[in-house]
């Protein structure tokens, strides 16, 4: 099979697609029988080693887009391929594979397990192949804390680790089963900002290494900065912008959500 690659940045980028997202809509029904229309037409093409920031306000449906990209929802209309499969023809249990195969999810808050070691937590995503690779799992592990820098910390909890080091091991948790895709939801959210940065340069070296395409969702400008290509979502559509264009949006946004909240004050 041949893989196409464009130049991005001096350097060579699978152009073959991991995700084909095609007029995505998402809406939900209200308590009182209304339709709230989330997402309003999501056209994205993410291609292999890509790295992507998704910017946009507080209750913009960053979270939802979030879910439909990790085949954990399904879009109300349009159609979202994974590595060329349109995940409408796919069962719960085949979707359930898919993901844990080929998604990596990187959370704001860790979403480790407290009573687990470093380690464990690592293993976890794996605990699904075949009972009989169990020191195949283990070697796993060890290598991708040690590709984190905490090769020395996989026997310590989580409370005795610093936030930038639980998210270290939540990166390398998403990681360890070398996933096509990584969806980081804020990942810098609950981290100071040198933490943050680290963390950032963390994925972006694990994406070049590793080829997998990383798809980051945040409201941060200088999250998004680290980003090759910056998608704004925003009225339910997504359209590719500059830093500069995106701050400019989010600025008028928060002006908007402003005046909405002085008028109904």
């Amino acid at each position: 099979m041949s893989h196409r690659a464009t130049l991005i940045d001096g350097r060579l980028v699978s152009s073959d697609a991991v995700l084909e997202v095609s007029g995505v809509t998402r809406e939900v029904t209200l308590p009182d029988g209304e339709t709230l229309r989330i997402l309003r037409g999501v056209d994205l093409r993410v291609g292999a080693g890509e790295r992507i920031a998704v910017l946009g306000r507080s209750g913009a449906g960053k979270t939802t887009l979030l879910n439909l990209l990790g085949l954990i929802d399904r879009p109300t209309s349009g159609s979202i391929r994974f590595r060329g499969r349109d995940s409408a023809g796919l069962s719960q249990a085949s979707l359930a594979r898919l993901r844990g195969r080929s998604v990596g999810f990187v959370f704001q808050q860790f979403n480790l397990l407290e009573g687990r070691t470093a380690h464990e937590n690592v293993v976890m995503p794996l605990l699904y192949g075949s009972p009989g690779q169990f020191w195949s799992r283990d070697k796993l592990a060890r290598e991708m804390l040690a590709e984190v820098g905490l090769g020395d910390r996989g026997d310590q909890l989580p409370r005795q680790l610093s936030g930038g080091e639980q998210q270290r091991v939540a990166t390398a948790r998403a990681l360890v089963r070398r996933p096509a895709l990584i969806l980081a939801d804020e990942p810098t959210g609950a981290l100071d900002v040198g933490t943050g940065n680290a963390v950032m340069d963390l994925l972006a070296r694990m994406s070049r290494e590793t080829g997998a395409a990383l798809v980051t969702i945040t409201h941060d400008l200088q999250v998004a900065a680290t980003a090759e290509r910056i998608v704004m979502l925003q009225d339910g559509v997504l359209r590719e912008c500059t830093l500069d264009e995106a701050e400019a949006a989010l600025r008028s946004d928060a002006v908007r959500g402003a005046s909405r909240r002085e008028v109904h004050a």
